[in-house]
């Protein structure tokens, strides 16, 4: 079994049901994979019993955090340095991906906001700046992720669609919304492929 370890508190996030879209688009089997939400990138230390125990069982450990930025005590080198160091410590054997790809400061949120379709909601995504620019620094601005959130429950949607999006299942699979196709993922599905 590939355990595939988030930093999200649980199965009905966004980050979890973009995973398990990117696994399906990739041709996965749900047969393959069990993806384990931690709850934060400081909870290694308490499942450290679930990754030894699937690797004595000949399964595999995927990690996949946020690398965050400097201004929240992170950044790509930082992060993936302190991860590294706690896997080694820990002495559990795990692969390491972090968002957005792998090679740069941000979280799953700056890869979301990378493929969501600027392109044909390009009004939404203007409006949504210009409102920023027009709070100034006189009030605090949504984060990423609320951004993200407005801009998908802004969309005409149904009853059912709407009570999805609480559940996490913001819709990554319509192209309507969001561009599975982008190169910018290539990294996140190469890092996938590799195991599955």
């Amino acid at each position: 079994m590939i355990n595939i370890f988030l930093e999200a508190k649980n199965l009905k996030t966004p980050e979890a049901k973009f995973v398990e879209v990117l696994l399906r688009v990739i041709g996965a089997s749900s047969t393959q994979y069990r993806v384990v939400p931690l709850g934060g990138k400081d909870t290694l230390e308490v499942s450290k019993n679930h990754f030894l125990q699937n690797t004595a069982e000949g399964g595999t450990n995927l990690i996949i955090f946020d690398a965050d930025t400097q201004s929240n005590n992170g950044g790509y080198e930082k992060r993936k340095s302190e991860l590294l160091t706690k896997i080694r410590e820990l002495g559990i054997n795990a692969e390491l991906f972090l968002w957005p790809d792998d090679n740069r400061d941000g979280d799953v949120e700056t890869l979301l906001d990378d493929i969501a379709r600027h392109d044909l909601h390009n009004r939404f995504f203007g409006c949504f700046n210009d409102y920023e620019c027009c709070l100034g620094n006189d009030y605090l601005h949504p984060n990423r992720k609320g951004k993200l959130y407005t801009y998908i429950t802004s969309m005409h949607l149904t009853k059912r669609q709407r009570d999805a999006i609480g559940s996490g299942d913001w819709l990554f699979e319509n192209p309507d919304y969001w561009n599975l196709d982008s190169p910018i993922l290539e990294p996140i599905k190469s890092f996938l492929r590799r195991y599955l």
